[in-house]
């Protein structure tokens, strides 16, 4: 005589969810980057290097919205891309 067929395992729960798209998080993360040291490029070419005189302080009164967008988009992006 043999022995009955093994019975197979119940499924699970909740199906397994399936994996996530990491391409968005790597959009965010390098359009912020590109976006920061563009920003700082022209910030330093606008004050001539020199970030403490009159012109430096305008550039980055002018350039600080800017930098802010490209810090937020490489916030979400890296944060992303850790799930």
């Amino acid at each position: 005589m043999s022995a009955p067929p093994a019975v197979p395992p119940p499924p699970p729960v909740h199906p397994p969810q399936p994996p996530k798209n990491r391409g968005l998080g790597w959009f965010f993360a390098v359009s912020g980057s590109i976006v920061l040291l563009l920003t700082l490029g022209c910030i330093l070419a606008v004050s001539g290097g020199n970030l403490t005189s009159e012109d430096g302080g305008l550039a980055i009164l002018c350039g600080s919205p800017t930098l802010v967008l490209g810090g937020v988009f490489l916030w979400l992006g890296s944060r992303r891309l850790k799930r």
